[in-house]
């Protein structure tokens, strides 16, 4: 009996010391684990710390930004160059309110002329070459005018480009 107690008891003695080494292996693995989540997270951690610093230089940079321009008095400068622009604006539209005007007319004065002309005969060959020369004229001014008028809504496009921040911050 007393071999099968101590069997019994070095069995019992194998499982606890097995039992002990498994625990052990489990903890090493959790350390070893923890070790590199903590490794992870301290680059993490100075990774933002520095990101952190360097917005906060930046806000420090607005911030400063911010005083000097609110210390400066621009309102002056800002409220003539608007008045200013919106004298432009009205006499750019002035001008292009004048020239539609004017192509309308000749628009007019051509269908008018196109619709009044007799139709030429056979035998009038000079009649036809001056209503060639009058449509040739009036096709001249009338493309004339449409440059005129490109000219002025490109102008009046940039200068409505340049008021519409103004009146925003108005």
């Amino acid at each position: 009996m007393t071999d099968k107690t101590n069997n019994s008891a070095l069995e019992d003695a194998r499982a606890r010391l097995e039992s002990a080494m498994s625990r052990l292996a489990q903890e090493v693995a959790g350390a070893r684990a923890a070790k590199i989540t903590t490794a992870k997270l301290s680059a993490e951690k100075a990774t933002y710390e520095s990101r952190i610093a360097s917005l906060e230089q930046e806000n420090l940079k607005l911030h400063e930004q911010v005083a000097t321009l609110s210390l400066q008095d621009n309102t002056a400068a800002d409220d003539g160059a608007l008045a200013a622009l919106k004298e432009e604006k009205q006499a750019l539209e002035h001008n292009y309110n004048l020239l539609k005007r004017q192509y309308a007319t000749l628009q007019d004065e051509m269908e008018a002329r196109e619709d009044a002309a007799p139709a030429p005969e056979g035998g009038d060959a000079e009649m036809e070459a001056k209503l060639r020369g009058e449509n040739a004229e009036l096709k001249k001014a009338i493309m004339a005018l449409k440059a005129e008028r490109d000219t002025i809504r490109d102008e009046l496009d940039t200068a409505i480009a340049k008021l519409e921040p103004l009146v925003k911050e108005a």
